[in-house]
């Protein structure tokens, strides 16, 4: 599941170029997002069992947490950086992982708190949009090309909080299935976030 979050966000839409390219509008929001002191992304995917709910907490420079939820599995279970340590488990009982796996982790959570999100070109000026009854400024790429079925084509739709300037919303959907999304994700800002490592946590033992 840690790396469901970086495939999803980088969903391919292919782009062609547009009049009017605002990318730089939305990389900049982004740049913005990735200066905050924390930031929370969240999002949900339909399985077979019901939703999967994952949230993910950044306190950069080196802080994360990710949690998941889902029918399928026994209470949420959770993933956390703080440094160079990692820990796992479920519901806040972590083991501390070994240094093999925290790499893999620590490298997913640098991709988030330091690179731009993949996927983000050519973006044109949407201007004012609502969402969830409230007022964005909305910029979007289309991917479609001749040969592509106009029910098929993918667009990604960024939404950005006009007062601060930081990205609320991420959002796939193909154009012909009107409101419908293929992915939402929400973008936060809490000021309560505080990721601490657990004291006395056990270190993973390799079955």
């Amino acid at each position: 599941m840690r790396a469901l979050c970086l495939a999803i966000l980088s969903l391919a839409v292919a782009t062609p170029a547009f009049a009017t390219d605002c990318t730089d509008q939305v990389l900049a929001a982004f740049a913005k997002q990735r200066a905050s002191k924390a930031f929370r992304v969240e999002f949900s995917q339909p399985s077979a069992e019901g939703d999967v709910h994952m949230t993910i907490d950044y306190m950069p420079p080196d802080r994360m947490l990710q949690t998941v939820t889902s029918p399928a599995m026994p209470g949420e279970q959770q993933t956390m950086l703080v440094g160079n340590r990692a820990f796992a488990g479920t519901s806040g009982t972590l083991e501390e992982l070994l240094p093999q796996f925290t790499q893999s982790i620590l490298a997913e959570a640098n991709q988030a708190m330091f690179a731009p999100p993949k996927g983000l070109s050519n973006f044109e000026c949407l201007g004012q949009a609502k969402l969830d009854g409230q007022e964005f400024t909305a910029y979007r790429t289309i991917g479609k090309t001749p040969e592509t079925d106009p029910s098929k084509t993918l667009a990604r739709t960024i939404y950005v909080d006009p007062a601060t300037g930081l990205p609320a919303f991420n959002v796939v959907a193909r154009p012909a299935d009107g409101d419908k999304s293929l992915l939402k994700v929400k973008y936060s800002y809490p000021t309560d976030i505080d990721i601490v490592a657990p004291t006395n946590a056990p270190v993973q033992k390799l079955q």
